[in-house]
C-alpha cells in the first residue's frame, strides 16, 4: 500500500475483475495545453485539447477543458476520469458557491493552491480505496487564471508528488531544452498528457524555436495537425491512438471573460461544427464564436449584422424624427 500526506492508505488490490473493468473505462489519455498569447495591447490565456477518452475502446466527444464560474480562469486535465471528473466538479462548485470567488476578491493566484488542497481532500474521502498510485501519477490538471494582484496571467500544473503523496501546484514555463527564447519569454505555458515528445516535434513545424519569443495560435495548429494524423489517433498504429476527436478551444481574457469556441473540424469547408468535443446538432444555434481548425479564421454569430455609428439613430427613430420635424413646420414653428 501507499499513503497520502494525511495517512490515507491506498490498498493494493490487483486481482479484482470489477476493479480492472473500472480502471479500463476511466482512462483519459490526452494532450491538454494552456499558454499565454501576447497581443499588442493585452495578453490572453488559451486552452486547447483533444476530445478522446480511452479504455475498452475510444469515445471522442468528451469535454476536457472547463471554464470556472468566476470568468477569469479555466481548468483542464489528463489521466483518470475516476479522479479528474469528480475533482473538477467539486472545484467548479467551490468557485460557484464561495462569494469571494465569484466576486474575485480571492485573487486568481490563489486558485492553483486551492485546487491542490481540494484534490487532496478528495483523496482523503476514499472509503475502502483500491490501488490508485498509477492513476494518481497519470492524472494531472492545468489551471490558468488572471491575477489582479500580480497584474498578469498565471498558468500552473497540479501534479501528484509521489514523495509526500499529495497534489501540489507547480510552475510550468516553456521547456528550455526545446527553445531558450521561448523559455525566457513564455513563462506561462503548460502541456500535460501523452505524446509530449511528438507534440514538440510537430510544434517545430509551426514555429521557429531558435528565433521565436512569443506564442500565437501555433500550439493549437500543432495539436490540430496531430489530430488529423492517423499515426496518433488510430489504435492499430504503434502509438495506440491515445488522442483523437475534434480539438477543443477556450480563451480567458484579461477583462474577466471566458469564452468557449466552436471548432469547424477538420475545417469549415468539409467538416462539421464541434463544441467541447461533441458535434453540434443541426438545430442548435450557438451564440459562441467558431474557429476553422485549418485556417484559424474565426466567425462570430452576429458578424453579419451591420454596425452603425454609436451616434446614429436607428431607422425607426430617424422616421419619427423626420415626422416630428414635419409636424413642427406645419404648426408654423
Amino acid at each position: 500500500m501507499f499513503a497520502t500526506a494525511n495517512g490515507l492508505a491506498i490498498m493494493l488490490v490487483r486481482n479484482s475483475s470489477s476493479i480492472c473493468k473500472l480502471k479500463q473505462w476511466s482512462a483519459g489519455l490526452t494532450i491538454t495545453l494552456a499558454w499565454e498569447r501576447r497581443l499588442a495591447s493585452y495578453s490572453e490565456i488559451v486552452f486547447c485539447s483533444d476530445s478522446r477518452l480511452s479504455g475498452g475502446g475510444n469515445i471522442d466527444v468528451c469535454q476536457k477543458i472547463f471554464p470556472l464560474p468566476r470568468e477569469d480562469a479555466a481548468i483542464g486535465f489528463c489521466g483518470s476520469t475516476l479522479i479528474a471528473y469528480p475533482i473538477i466538479n467539486q472545484f467548479v462548485s467551490y468557485v460557484r458557491n464561495y462569494k469571494k470567488n465569484l466576486d474575485r476578491a480571492l485573487d486568481g493566484s490563489e486558485l492553483p493552491r486551492r485546487l491542490a488542497s481540494l484534490a487532496n481532500k478528495f483523496l482523503e474521502s476514499y472509503i475502502d480505496p483500491i490501488d490508485l498510485e498509477r492513476e494518481l501519477l497519470e492524472t494531472t490538471f492545468v489551471i490558468g487564471c488572471f491575477s489582479w494582484r500580480l497584474g498578469r496571467p498565471i498558468i500552473n500544473k497540479i501534479v501528484f508528488d509521489n514523495g509526500p503523496k499529495q497534489y501540489v501546484a507547480a510552475n510550468s514555463p516553456f521547456p528550455k531544452s526545446k527553445s531558450k527564447t521561448l523559455h525566457e519569454h513564455c513563462r506561462q505555458f503548460a502541456i500535460i498528457g501523452d505524446l509530449k515528445h511528438h507534440y514538440f516535434d510537430e510544434l517545430a513545424k509551426h514555429i521557429d524555436y531558435a528565433a521565436s519569443d512569443r506564442l500565437d495560435m501555433e500550439p493549437f495548429s500543432a495539436l490540430a495537425a496531430m489530430l488529423g494524423d492517423a499515426q496518433y489517433t488510430d489504435r492499430r498504429q504503434p502509438l495506440k491512438g491515445v488522442i483523437g476527436g475534434a480539438p477543443q478551444l477556450l480563451k480567458v481574457y484579461p477583462f474577466y471573460r471566458t469564452i468557449e469556441f466552436g471548432v469547424h473540424w477538420p475545417d469549415n469547408t468539409s467538416g462539421k461544427l464541434f463544441l467541447n468535443g461533441r458535434e453540434v446538432f443541426d438545430f442548435e444555434k450557438i451564440t459562441l464564436p467558431a474557429l476553422d481548425a485549418r485556417t484559424l479564421e474565426a466567425r462570430y454569430p452576429l458578424e453579419a449584422i451591420s454596425q452603425p455609428s454609436e451616434l446614429a439613430l436607428p431607422d425607426e427613430d430617424e422616421k419619427f424624427d423626420v415626422l416630428a420635424e414635419t409636424e413642427n413646420v406645419e404648426d408654423g414653428e
